[in-house]
């Protein structure tokens, strides 16, 4: 069993080193190399967490749905046509686990704690209140809102993937991710600043 770790579209143009990188490690994964695979979950545990805890909306049964989602990957790698795709692919197959056990689950209340997978952000308690406030205001998002944002902001996907994971027009995915920042701004003000800026450790997503 994987445990944690102690997108691209290519549309004809070149791959850069990584991406290339990425594509040998998938090809070999699809051979039954176990060491390639732990390695490509490895590279993606964050985002992909960040992606789980966006569906499921708080950090209930997370870590359960990430062992699902490995005993997924490993059963069904071979089935992924074009290596190339594995971030996009592997995004839609968490997505899927993810609403799957929301729907099974009991609703519960929000505990104040904040999420496993998330890193305390800053050294100092100013920045760690910000980071409340922010994840916060995250969680009281709107579905479609949440789910957009958490993506921008795990990093690892470019917009293109990010609109392939929610199945909607990238144009769409666009407007949604402007209107959660919008949302989030609003409710916490400027201090926000700090999150475009990356300085919690919440990095910008990367352009299409």
């Amino acid at each position: 069993m994987y445990e944690e770790p102690a997108g691209r579209i290519y549309s004809g143009r070149k791959m850069n080193e990584h991406e290339s990188n990425e594509v040998m490690l998938v090809c070999a994964a699809r051979q039954g190399d176990k060491d390639a695979l732990q390695t490509l979950l490895s590279r993606n545990w964050s985002w992909l967490r960040g992606l789980v805890y966006s569906v499921l909306g708080n950090g209930l049964d997370l870590d359960d749905v990430m062992q699902e989602i490995c005993v997924r990957v490993i059963t069904r790698i071979q089935t992924l046509r074009e290596p190339e795709r594995f971030r996009a692919w592997l995004a839609i197959l968490a997505r899927h686990e993810a609403v799957k056990a929301r729907r099974k689950r009991k609703p519960e209340p929000v505990g104040p704690e904040e999420p496993e997978y998330a890193s305390d952000p800053a050294d100092d308690v100013a920045r760690k209140e910000l980071y409340g406030r922010v994840l916060e205001a995250v969680r009281e998002l709107p579905p479609k809102y949440r789910e957009v944002f958490m993506l921008a902001h795990s990093g690892g996907l470019t917009y293109a993937q990010m609109a392939e994971v929610l199945d909607v027009p990238i144009t769409t995915m666009q407007i949604r991710l402007v209107r959660a920042r919008q949302m989030i701004r609003d409710r916490i003000g400027p201090q926000l600043d700090h999150v475009s800026r990356g300085r919690d450790g919440l990095p910008q997503a990367e352009g299409a």
